[in-house]
């Protein structure tokens, strides 16, 4: 994921002191957004999430994460996050400058918004999916001929 460090970085550097740290997004030591990809076959899909603003009350809500990055250092929400409405002049000026960075990276061409629309009406083919009890069977028949050792066994309800 080390791309988006790169790519966000165009945007946000005149800001301050911006990192990608594991998978957060962060100025200096204060998270503002986070992001996960999956990657299978011939589908790649990445998430961004970013945090421009929120009520403090509403951190109290929230557990510690059980697996929480090191840079992290025990910190409490309020201590750990940050708003990025607090560094960024608005939020017109982030979205113009991804897209000035987009620009430079991919092949990006305006479209109306119903145009976009359309395109959730397209069929695409699911990339996973389950197997019939034939499709099962047939596997573990497979699994067990290429075994080395027996030392696994496998029971299709």
């Amino acid at each position: 994921m080390s791309w988006t460090g790169q790519f966000y970085g165009e945007v946000l550097r005149e800001f301050g002191d911006f990192h990608l740290r594991e998978n957060d997004y962060a100025f200096g030591s204060r998270k503002f957004g986070g992001n996960a990809q999956s990657i299978t076959k011939n589908r790649w899909v990445h998430h961004t999430s970013f945090l421009w603003d929120y009520d403090v009350s509403n951190m109290d809500y929230l557990k510690l994460p059980m697996r929480a990055p090191e840079y992290r250092s025990a910190r409490s929400h309020v201590e750990f996050l940050c708003r990025m409405k607090e560094i960024l002049p608005s939020k017109s000026t982030f979205i113009e400058g991804t897209i000035k960075a987009l620009g430079s990276h991919f092949s990006v061409q305006p479209i109306q918004s119903n145009a976009a629309t359309n395109l959730s009406n397209i069929s695409h083919p699911p990339s996973t999916r389950l197997l019939t009890r034939p499709e099962l069977e047939q596997a573990l028949l497979s699994a067990s001929e290429n075994s080395d050792t027996n030392s696994s066994m496998y029971a299709v309800p």
